[in-house]
């Protein structure tokens, strides 16, 4: 037993060596370990850390940038942003008092979460006019599902926001909005179009060109303490939008709205649209729809007012189409300006089909017969051409097919093809039936015959322009012959004598040319 003893006594202390050596060897490790990891976080990881801190204290608002101009042809205003106040919340802020007592509203912030959101809501509605108890709604579900941004009203008055800017209700933020704004009111509403509260393009051009005149939106950021208290903002302004320059000529527009509307009155019909076009660029000077819309106030307006009539709707044109078949005929020497056609007392049967004239003309000319719209001259001449043909000049001049005008909702009319053509579709056709075309496809193939047979597309824009003044983009419109110059010359002579001899004696103008046909369906 003393020898065991004396045994296990003499090895205990190389046992105690060990052990403190395991020790010591592990705490040395372990501190290597924390070092490395300290020297690891310090160094390679610190830029990431510094910014992960620094996204957790700071949060984001991405804001609207100024939204470029549209002019007219003369620069003038046609549409602008302005400068406007938006009311946010952030319902976070009610759930603790805030930092600052000299920011303290006393009533909102020593009650309850529940009465300081009610509190919150009753002022707001007090001052901007809302319902008290569905904003109070829309904070508490905004509250609970932790939303941090919350809009209570988007542009209001300047003394509104005056009034909540000086009362500093926790939580209550504002922040500088453009506002579109239209100088004219409802002038060219069709053409200009509207944007919705977020600043986007829902019609005319606004729609069209929405990325371009957007620009690039810009940055609020909002510091935050420990306390996930916003402390101190700063904004970084996006970079402005691109100025649309049209062709459109204010004066213009004026006037031919004013007509139209006067025309309306007179007619007691449900609308009307009249389009001015220069027939050798191509340039829209005027395009006008009545019944229009205010789009300061797009809210107030009706659907029929917001349409673009003058390209959205189709119609059976009736006479005005006359000037295909006539064209085509002379185009193929099937006919001259002085030949005679006997109208058959005003009626002609084609495939069984009895087509009458308004009037029973006996033998005219050729260029009478435009003058005087008789149906029969127009489909013997149409069965001259024959179909192929006429179908082909119909084309030509642009009918069936859209005409590229830089809006939205254009149609491209109806014409059906070839082979869908009855035996009686050339008596229908030449005379403006089973067709379907837009007010714009009408003024635009009227607008070859003065350009000496040429067609020009249609277009609204003129020039883009960067927020520098720099051209971004001019338009290169299509064009193409339709008919010789000898035709058209001809072609303008006849329309001539339909303002001056013809139906259309009332569209004579006091000092001007007039060339024209009249039409009903």
């Amino acid at each position: 037993m003393l020898a065991r003893r004396s045994a296990q006594t003499e090895a205990h202390p190389e046992v105690s060596i060990r052990r403190t050596f395991f020790v010591a060897a592990f705490v040395v490790f372990w501190m290597l370990g924390i070092s490395a990891r300290l020297v690891y976080l310090q160094v390679s990881r610190h830029d990431k850390l510094v910014e992960k801190a620094h996204s957790q204290q700071q949060r984001a608002i991405e804001t609207s940038a100024q939204r470029g101009r549209v002019l007219d042809r003369q620069e003038r205003e046609l549409a602008r942003s302005v400068e406007t106040t938006s009311v946010f919340l952030d319902p976070h802020e009610l759930s603790e008092d805030p930092p600052d007592k000299k920011q303290k509203d006393t009533k909102v912030s020593e009650t309850p979460v529940v009465a300081r959101i009610d509190c919150t809501a009753n002022i707001l509605s007090s001052v901007l006019g809302l319902n008290q108890e569905t904003l109070f709604n829309q904070i508490v579900q905004a509250n609970e599902s932790g939303s941090r941004f919350f809009w209570v009203a988007r542009r209001v008055d300047a003394e509104q926001a005056s009034v909540l800017e000086a009362m500093q209700l926790p939580g209550v933020h504002t922040r500088n909005e453009p506002k579109r704004f239209y100088p004219n009111g409802s002038l060219a509403a069709n053409v200009l179009g509207f944007v919705n509260l977020d600043g986007k393009g829902l019609g005319g051009i606004e729609q069209t060109f929405n990325e371009k005149i957007t620009g690039e939106p810009g940055k609020l950021f909002i510091e935050r303490d420990s306390r996930d208290h916003a402390y101190e903002s700063t904004e970084i302004p996006g970079r402005p939008g691109q100025t649309i320059v049209l062709t459109i000529d204010q004066l213009i527009q004026y006037q031919t709205e004013a007509a139209l509307t006067t025309a309306l009155q007179q007619s007691n019909a449900r609308s009307a649209s009249a389009i001015v076009l220069d027939p050798h660029t191509g340039e829209i000077l005027a395009l006008a729809n009545v019944p229009s819309f205010d789009p300061n106030d797009v809210g107030a307006a009706t659907p029929e007012a917001r349409a673009n009539w003058a390209l959205q709707n189709f119609y059976e044109p009736g006479s005005t189409f006359k000037i295909v078949a006539f064209s085509a005929a002379i185009e193929k020497g099937l006919a001259q300006p002085d030949d005679k056609i006997d109208c058959q007392m005003g009626s002609i049967t084609v495939a069984k089909r009895l087509i009458h004239d308004h009037h029973p003309f006996g033998v005219l000319t050729v260029a009478d017969a435009l003058a005087k719209s008789s149906n029969v001259a127009a489909i013997k001449l149409g069965l001259r051409v024959g179909d192929a043909t006429m179908y082909d000049y119909i084309t030509r001049f642009g009918f069936g097919s859209r005409t590229g005008v830089e809006l939205a909702g254009e149609t491209a009319g109806m014409v059906h093809p070839l082979n869908r053509w009855l035996p009686s579709s050339i008596g229908s056709v030449a005379i403006g039936q089973e067709v379907g075309v837009t007010p714009l496809q009408m003024v635009a193939a009227f607008g070859a015959l003065a350009n000496d047979g040429v067609r020009i597309a249609p277009h609204l824009v003129r020039e883009i322009r960067t927020a520098s003044g720099t051209t971004s983009y001019r338009p290169t419109p299509e064009q193409h012959r339709v008919i010789s110059k000898q035709t058209a010359t001809v072609l303008r002579g006849m329309l001539e004598g339909v303002t001056l001899n013809g139906t259309a004696k009332k569209a004579q103008l006091d000092g001007y040319t007039a060339a024209g046909k009249t039409g009903t369906a």
